[in-house]
Protein backbone atom coordinates (compact mmCIF):
# COMPACT_ATOMS: atom_id res chain seq x y z
CA UNK A 1 0.00 0.00 0.00
CA UNK A 2 1.32 3.47 -0.88
CA UNK A 3 2.30 5.75 1.97
CA UNK A 4 2.74 9.48 2.34
CA UNK A 5 6.37 10.09 3.28
CA UNK A 6 6.92 13.30 5.23
CA UNK A 7 10.17 14.69 6.51
CA UNK A 8 10.28 15.16 10.27
CA UNK A 9 9.68 18.82 11.09
CA UNK A 10 12.42 20.98 12.58
CA UNK A 11 10.20 22.12 15.43
CA UNK A 12 12.97 24.08 17.11
CA UNK A 13 13.06 26.43 14.11
CA UNK A 14 9.34 26.99 13.67
CA UNK A 15 8.32 30.60 14.19
CA UNK A 16 4.89 30.57 15.77
CA UNK A 17 2.63 33.57 15.86
CA UNK A 18 -0.48 34.07 17.90
CA UNK A 19 -2.78 32.98 15.10
CA UNK A 20 -4.64 29.73 15.11
CA UNK A 21 -3.22 26.97 12.95
CA UNK A 22 -6.03 27.33 10.44
CA UNK A 23 -5.87 31.13 10.20
CA UNK A 24 -6.33 32.66 6.76
CA UNK A 25 -3.64 34.49 4.83
CA UNK A 26 -3.48 37.95 3.32
CA UNK A 27 -4.34 36.55 -0.10
CA UNK A 28 -7.91 36.14 1.20
CA UNK A 29 -8.28 39.78 2.23
CA UNK A 30 -11.73 41.18 1.66
CA UNK A 31 -13.16 44.61 2.16
CA UNK A 32 -15.24 43.76 5.22
CA UNK A 33 -12.29 42.38 7.17
CA UNK A 34 -10.20 45.48 6.60
CA UNK A 35 -12.70 48.31 6.59
CA UNK A 36 -11.14 50.98 8.78
CA UNK A 37 -12.47 54.23 10.18
CA UNK A 38 -10.27 57.14 9.15
CA UNK A 39 -10.26 60.88 9.71
CA UNK A 40 -12.93 62.88 7.92
CA UNK A 41 -10.30 65.05 6.24
CA UNK A 42 -8.08 62.12 5.30
CA UNK A 43 -7.88 63.23 1.66
CA UNK A 44 -5.85 66.24 2.82
CA UNK A 45 -3.40 64.05 4.72
CA UNK A 46 -0.50 61.96 3.48
CA UNK A 47 -0.51 59.02 5.91
CA UNK A 48 3.08 58.18 4.99
CA UNK A 49 4.68 61.50 5.95
CA UNK A 50 5.36 62.41 9.53
CA UNK A 51 2.98 60.69 11.95
CA UNK A 52 1.69 57.28 10.90
CA UNK A 53 -2.04 57.14 10.23
CA UNK A 54 -3.63 53.74 9.79
CA UNK A 55 -5.66 53.40 6.61
CA UNK A 56 -6.65 50.56 4.31
CA UNK A 57 -4.63 52.01 1.45
CA UNK A 58 -1.18 51.17 0.09
CA UNK A 59 1.42 50.19 2.69
CA UNK A 60 3.77 53.08 3.43
CA UNK A 61 7.33 52.74 2.09
CA UNK A 62 6.19 49.92 -0.15
CA UNK A 63 9.24 50.24 -2.42
CA UNK A 64 11.76 50.06 0.40
CA UNK A 65 10.02 47.08 1.99
CA UNK A 66 9.86 45.08 -1.25
CA UNK A 67 13.49 45.76 -2.19
CA UNK A 68 14.66 45.07 1.36
CA UNK A 69 12.78 41.77 1.51
CA UNK A 70 14.23 40.83 -1.88
CA UNK A 71 17.79 41.32 -0.63
CA UNK A 72 17.04 39.52 2.63
CA UNK A 73 15.55 36.55 0.78
CA UNK A 74 18.48 36.14 -1.58
CA UNK A 75 21.44 36.91 0.68
CA UNK A 76 20.26 35.84 4.14
CA UNK A 77 17.71 33.13 3.43
CA UNK A 78 19.47 31.88 0.30
CA UNK A 79 20.43 28.50 1.78
CA UNK A 80 16.76 27.71 2.43
CA UNK A 81 15.47 28.06 -1.08
CA UNK A 82 18.25 28.40 -3.64
CA UNK A 83 21.12 26.33 -4.94
CA UNK A 84 24.61 27.79 -5.30
CA UNK A 85 24.04 28.08 -9.04
CA UNK A 86 20.76 29.98 -8.85
CA UNK A 87 20.97 33.38 -10.48
CA UNK A 88 20.66 36.34 -8.13
CA UNK A 89 17.79 38.60 -9.19
CA UNK A 90 18.25 42.36 -9.36
CA UNK A 91 15.98 43.63 -6.57
CA UNK A 92 15.61 47.10 -8.06
CA UNK A 93 14.57 45.60 -11.39
CA UNK A 94 12.14 43.28 -9.61
CA UNK A 95 10.48 46.22 -7.88
CA UNK A 96 10.36 48.23 -11.11
CA UNK A 97 8.53 45.38 -12.84
CA UNK A 98 6.07 45.34 -9.95
CA UNK A 99 5.65 49.11 -9.95
CA UNK A 100 5.16 49.29 -13.72
CA UNK A 101 2.30 46.83 -13.39
CA UNK A 102 0.37 48.76 -10.76
CA UNK A 103 1.44 52.40 -10.42
CA UNK A 104 -1.01 55.01 -11.80
CA UNK A 105 -3.45 52.21 -12.66
CA UNK A 106 -6.77 51.97 -10.81
CA UNK A 107 -7.09 48.77 -8.83
CA UNK A 108 -10.22 47.65 -10.66
CA UNK A 109 -8.44 47.79 -14.02
CA UNK A 110 -6.14 44.93 -13.00
CA UNK A 111 -6.43 41.49 -14.63
CA UNK A 112 -4.59 38.17 -14.71
CA UNK A 113 -1.97 39.48 -17.15
CA UNK A 114 -1.06 42.56 -15.08
CA UNK A 115 1.87 41.01 -13.22
CA UNK A 116 3.11 38.54 -15.85
CA UNK A 117 6.50 40.22 -16.36
CA UNK A 118 7.06 40.43 -12.61
CA UNK A 119 6.49 36.72 -12.06
CA UNK A 120 8.38 35.70 -15.17
CA UNK A 121 11.48 37.44 -13.81
CA UNK A 122 11.06 36.48 -10.14
CA UNK A 123 10.56 32.77 -10.80
CA UNK A 124 12.79 32.32 -13.83
CA UNK A 125 15.06 29.28 -13.48
CA UNK A 126 13.26 27.91 -10.41
CA UNK A 127 11.87 24.37 -10.07
CA UNK A 128 10.46 23.04 -6.78
CA UNK A 129 11.20 19.32 -6.75
CA UNK A 130 9.24 17.09 -4.32
CA UNK A 131 8.80 19.98 -1.85
CA UNK A 132 5.92 22.09 -3.17
CA UNK A 133 3.15 22.44 -0.58
CA UNK A 134 -0.28 23.87 -1.40
CA UNK A 135 -2.92 24.75 1.17
CA UNK A 136 -6.57 25.71 1.42
CA UNK A 137 -8.13 26.78 4.71
CA UNK A 138 -4.96 25.74 6.56
CA UNK A 139 -2.66 28.74 6.17
CA UNK A 140 -0.86 28.75 9.52
CA UNK A 141 -0.31 25.04 10.02
CA UNK A 142 0.82 24.51 6.42
CA UNK A 143 3.41 27.26 6.79
CA UNK A 144 4.48 26.10 10.23
CA UNK A 145 4.97 22.56 8.98
CA UNK A 146 6.70 23.77 5.84
CA UNK A 147 8.89 25.68 8.30
CA UNK A 148 9.54 28.66 6.05
CA UNK A 149 11.18 26.52 3.39
CA UNK A 150 13.21 24.20 5.63
CA UNK A 151 10.85 21.24 5.07
CA UNK A 152 8.48 22.22 2.26
CA UNK A 153 8.02 25.29 0.09
CA UNK A 154 4.71 27.13 -0.11
CA UNK A 155 3.88 29.93 -2.51
CA UNK A 156 4.63 32.44 0.23
CA UNK A 157 8.16 31.03 0.55
CA UNK A 158 9.10 32.06 -3.00
CA UNK A 159 10.86 35.30 -3.88
CA UNK A 160 7.88 36.47 -5.93
CA UNK A 161 5.46 36.22 -3.01
CA UNK A 162 7.54 36.75 0.10
CA UNK A 163 8.43 40.28 -1.02
CA UNK A 164 4.78 41.42 -0.84
CA UNK A 165 3.13 38.97 1.56
CA UNK A 166 1.10 40.87 4.16
CA UNK A 167 1.38 44.17 2.29
CA UNK A 168 -1.42 46.19 0.69
CA UNK A 169 -1.25 48.22 -2.51
CA UNK A 170 -3.33 49.77 -5.27
CA UNK A 171 -2.58 52.25 -8.03
CA UNK A 172 -4.22 55.63 -8.55
CA UNK A 173 -4.37 57.58 -11.79
CA UNK A 174 -4.04 61.38 -11.92
CA UNK A 175 -1.96 61.32 -8.74
CA UNK A 176 1.63 62.43 -8.22
CA UNK A 177 2.45 59.34 -6.15
CA UNK A 178 0.65 56.90 -8.43
CA UNK A 179 -0.50 54.87 -5.42
CA UNK A 180 -3.64 55.24 -3.33
CA UNK A 181 -2.50 55.48 0.29
CA UNK A 182 -6.00 56.10 1.63
CA UNK A 183 -8.24 53.29 0.47
CA UNK A 184 -7.84 50.18 -1.70
CA UNK A 185 -11.18 48.67 -2.79
CA UNK A 186 -10.52 44.89 -2.86
CA UNK A 187 -13.99 44.48 -4.30
CA UNK A 188 -14.54 45.20 -8.00
CA UNK A 189 -18.07 44.40 -9.10
CA UNK A 190 -17.35 45.20 -12.75
CA UNK A 191 -14.11 43.22 -12.91
CA UNK A 192 -14.11 39.96 -10.97
CA UNK A 193 -10.52 39.26 -12.01
CA UNK A 194 -9.06 42.34 -10.33
CA UNK A 195 -9.14 40.76 -6.87
CA UNK A 196 -7.18 37.75 -8.17
CA UNK A 197 -4.82 39.75 -10.37
CA UNK A 198 -1.79 39.19 -8.14
CA UNK A 199 -2.44 36.10 -6.00
CA UNK A 200 -4.27 34.28 -8.78
CA UNK A 201 -1.36 34.58 -11.20
CA UNK A 202 1.04 33.91 -8.30
CA UNK A 203 -0.74 30.62 -7.59
CA UNK A 204 -0.69 29.70 -11.27
CA UNK A 205 3.04 30.35 -11.61
CA UNK A 206 3.85 28.51 -8.38
CA UNK A 207 1.96 25.44 -9.58
CA UNK A 208 3.83 25.49 -12.88
CA UNK A 209 7.13 25.32 -10.97
CA UNK A 210 6.16 22.24 -8.92
CA UNK A 211 7.86 18.97 -9.89
CA UNK A 212 7.51 15.35 -8.73
CA UNK A 213 5.46 14.73 -5.58
CA UNK A 214 3.46 17.67 -4.25
CA UNK A 215 1.46 18.15 -1.06
CA UNK A 216 -1.92 19.72 -0.35
CA UNK A 217 -3.00 20.53 3.22
CA UNK A 218 -6.78 20.70 3.63
CA UNK A 219 -9.14 21.36 6.53
CA UNK A 220 -11.56 18.50 7.20
CA UNK A 221 -13.30 20.28 10.07
CA UNK A 222 -14.22 23.65 8.64
CA UNK A 223 -16.65 25.66 10.75
CA UNK A 224 -17.88 27.92 7.94
CA UNK A 225 -20.08 25.32 6.25
CA UNK A 226 -17.60 24.80 3.43
CA UNK A 227 -16.17 21.48 2.31
CA UNK A 228 -12.44 20.75 2.28
CA UNK A 229 -12.07 21.04 -1.50
CA UNK A 230 -13.97 23.92 -3.12
CA UNK A 231 -14.27 24.77 -6.79
CA UNK A 232 -13.79 28.47 -6.01
CA UNK A 233 -10.57 28.04 -4.02
CA UNK A 234 -7.21 29.25 -5.31
CA UNK A 235 -6.05 25.65 -5.50
CA UNK A 236 -9.00 24.60 -7.65
CA UNK A 237 -8.96 27.66 -9.92
CA UNK A 238 -5.27 28.35 -10.40
CA UNK A 239 -3.02 25.64 -8.98
CA UNK A 240 -4.43 22.22 -9.80
CA UNK A 241 -5.16 23.03 -13.48
CA UNK A 242 -1.60 24.32 -13.94
CA UNK A 243 0.35 21.39 -12.51
CA UNK A 244 2.62 20.13 -15.26
CA UNK A 245 1.42 16.75 -16.57
CA UNK A 246 4.07 15.97 -19.18
CA UNK A 247 7.82 16.31 -19.61
CA UNK A 248 10.70 15.87 -17.19
CA UNK A 249 9.31 18.57 -14.87
CA UNK A 250 5.87 17.03 -14.52
CA UNK A 251 4.00 16.39 -11.28
CA UNK A 252 3.76 12.67 -10.58
CA UNK A 253 1.76 12.50 -7.35
CA UNK A 254 -0.53 14.64 -5.19
CA UNK A 255 -0.47 13.83 -1.47
CA UNK A 256 -3.47 15.26 0.37
CA UNK A 257 -3.00 15.81 4.11
CA UNK A 258 -6.51 16.19 5.53
CA UNK A 259 -6.51 17.71 9.00
CA UNK A 260 -9.22 17.72 11.66
CA UNK A 261 -8.80 20.36 14.32
CA UNK A 262 -8.99 19.25 17.97
CA UNK A 263 -12.36 19.89 19.60
CA UNK A 264 -13.95 20.45 16.19
CA UNK A 265 -16.46 18.21 14.45
CA UNK A 266 -15.18 16.05 11.60
CA UNK A 267 -16.94 17.29 8.45
CA UNK A 268 -15.35 14.87 6.00
CA UNK A 269 -12.56 12.32 5.77
CA UNK A 270 -10.45 10.95 2.96
CA UNK A 271 -12.67 9.19 0.44
CA UNK A 272 -15.76 11.21 1.32
CA UNK A 273 -17.72 14.09 -0.18
CA UNK A 274 -15.45 16.66 -1.85
CA UNK A 275 -12.41 14.41 -1.51
CA UNK A 276 -14.03 11.90 -3.86
CA UNK A 277 -14.42 14.61 -6.48
CA UNK A 278 -10.85 15.81 -5.93
CA UNK A 279 -9.47 12.29 -6.39
CA UNK A 280 -11.38 11.84 -9.65
CA UNK A 281 -10.19 15.22 -10.90
CA UNK A 282 -6.55 14.57 -10.06
CA UNK A 283 -6.56 11.13 -11.65
CA UNK A 284 -8.09 12.57 -14.81
CA UNK A 285 -4.88 14.64 -15.08
CA UNK A 286 -2.88 11.39 -15.02
CA UNK A 287 -1.45 12.31 -11.60
CA UNK A 288 -1.28 9.72 -8.82
CA UNK A 289 -3.45 10.58 -5.81
CA UNK A 290 -3.11 9.70 -2.15
CA UNK A 291 -5.02 11.09 0.83
CA UNK A 292 -4.12 10.69 4.49
CA UNK A 293 -6.15 11.78 7.49
CA UNK A 294 -4.16 13.57 10.19
CA UNK A 295 -0.52 12.49 9.82
CA UNK A 296 1.01 11.93 13.26
CA UNK A 297 3.45 14.84 12.92
CA UNK A 298 0.59 17.23 12.28
CA UNK A 299 -1.51 15.85 15.14
CA UNK A 300 1.31 16.89 17.47
CA UNK A 301 1.40 20.34 15.93
CA UNK A 302 -2.37 20.78 16.20
CA UNK A 303 -2.22 19.73 19.85
CA UNK A 304 0.60 22.18 20.52
CA UNK A 305 -1.86 25.01 19.83
CA UNK A 306 -4.86 23.26 21.41
CA UNK A 307 -3.23 21.67 24.44
CA UNK A 308 -6.43 21.57 26.51
CA UNK A 309 -8.52 19.87 23.80
CA UNK A 310 -9.92 16.55 24.96
CA UNK A 311 -8.16 14.64 22.18
CA UNK A 312 -4.85 16.10 23.30
CA UNK A 313 -5.12 15.67 27.08
CA UNK A 314 -4.17 11.99 27.07
CA UNK A 315 -1.23 12.74 24.81
CA UNK A 316 -0.21 15.45 27.25
CA UNK A 317 -0.04 12.96 30.12
CA UNK A 318 1.89 10.40 28.11
CA UNK A 319 4.38 12.99 26.87
CA UNK A 320 4.99 14.14 30.44
CA UNK A 321 5.50 10.56 31.55
CA UNK A 322 7.96 9.80 28.76
CA UNK A 323 9.88 13.04 29.33
CA UNK A 324 10.16 12.35 33.06
CA UNK A 325 11.60 8.94 32.26
CA UNK A 326 14.12 10.60 29.97
CA UNK A 327 15.10 13.17 32.60
CA UNK A 328 14.85 11.24 35.86
CA UNK A 329 14.68 7.57 34.89
CA UNK A 330 11.13 7.35 36.18
CA UNK A 331 7.82 9.10 35.84
CA UNK A 332 6.54 11.48 38.51
CA UNK A 333 3.07 11.51 36.98
CA UNK A 334 0.23 9.48 38.49
CA UNK A 335 -0.77 7.88 35.24
CA UNK A 336 -3.20 4.99 35.51
CA UNK A 337 -2.94 3.67 31.97
CA UNK A 338 -0.20 1.33 30.78
CA UNK A 339 -0.63 2.22 27.12
CA UNK A 340 2.72 2.78 25.44
CA UNK A 341 3.53 5.98 23.61
CA UNK A 342 3.21 4.40 20.18
CA UNK A 343 -0.07 2.69 20.99
CA UNK A 344 -1.44 5.98 22.27
CA UNK A 345 -0.74 7.82 19.08
CA UNK A 346 -2.13 4.93 17.09
CA UNK A 347 -5.30 5.40 19.13
CA UNK A 348 -5.33 9.12 18.40
CA UNK A 349 -4.91 8.56 14.69
CA UNK A 350 -7.71 6.00 14.66
CA UNK A 351 -9.89 8.40 16.63
CA UNK A 352 -9.56 11.06 13.97
CA UNK A 353 -10.16 8.60 11.14
CA UNK A 354 -13.09 6.66 12.57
Amino acid sequence: MSQVHLEAPNLNRIYHDNNQLFHQSTRNINNEQHELKVLSNIDEINPCSGSYIKTNGTTCNLKDIIIGRCYEYQYIKRSLHLSNRTEIKNCTKLYELFETAVRYKPYCSMNLSTYENYFQYALDGIQIINRAMFWSGTYSIAHSYGNHGFNYITLEDTLAATTVNGLRWCGKDNDTEGFDYISCPYNCKDNIWADDAFWGIASKNFAEKAVGEVYLVLNGSRTDGQLSFRNNSYFAKYELPNLQRTGIFRVTKLNVLLLHSPDQQVVEKCGEKSLIYLETLVQSYQIEYLCKDDPEELILMMCSDNWEARECQLARQVLRKEWDKKLFGKSNVNYHHSISFLILFSFLVNYFIL
